[in-house]
């Protein structure tokens, strides 16, 4: 029995005085992206886009997570299941919010990690104009703890922030870090309470 929902459901749009809350909904999984969420991804941020009324887009994370990142069961296993072309299909529409459009949005963008920050998830708030972290949030780069690197753009958005010695440490080491070293490390703005 799947806990995901609809496409539909995966994304959750609030629009609240020329502000387009943009918040990923898979609080069961820790809001990790999955085909279905990056498919949802372009069409709301194609829809917030093309309204006249937003004048700035938040991206967050429902419950306690901004992102866990790559939802390793559906992006990988079941997606690999399907053959080549599903694989790069799905590469392609992660790719294609997560950092094209993000990063080139004709409205301001800001992230608001709110809560757990890992591997993948690092992409779209570095594509973001601002960031703004939770002092509280958790940060981390695990993927060494499976023997690979932060595969995809991770390396080249965390490269784009961060110096190359935190960089190095950080994916060489999975160790994590509050949001208040991730804006010492420059990675985002500001950390602010999480109240």
């Amino acid at each position: 029995m799947t806990t995901d929902r609809k496409p539909e459901d995966t994304v959750a749009i609030e629009y609240e005085g020329g502000i387009a809350w943009v918040i990923l909904n898979r609080p069961e999984k820790r809001n990790a992206m999955s085909p279905t969420l990056n498919q949802r991804m372009i069409e709301v941020l194609e829809e917030v886009e093309m309204n006249d009324d937003v004048r700035v887009v938040v991206l967050t994370g429902a419950g306690d997570a901004f992102s866990a990142g790559m939802d390793l069961k559906e992006y990988f296993r079941e997606t690999e299941a399907k053959g080549r072309a599903a694989t790069l299909k799905a590469r392609r529409e992660a790719y294609e919010w997560q950092w094209r459009r993000l990063m080139f949005l004709t409205k301001p963008t800001i992230a608001m990690v709110n809560g757990w920050c890992f591997g993948g998830a690092f992409t779209p708030m570095v594509a973001c104009d601002l960031s703004i972290a939770a002092d509280e949030a958790v940060f981390g780069l695990s993927e060494i703890n499976w023997g690979i690197i932060p595969a995809g753009n991770v390396t080249k958005a965390i490269a784009a922030k961060m110096s190359q010695a935190d960089c190095l440490y950080y994916i060489l080491t999975g160790e994590t870090f509050d949001g208040k070293k991730a804006a010492q490390m420059r990675l985002v703005n500001e950390s602010v309470p999480l109240a």
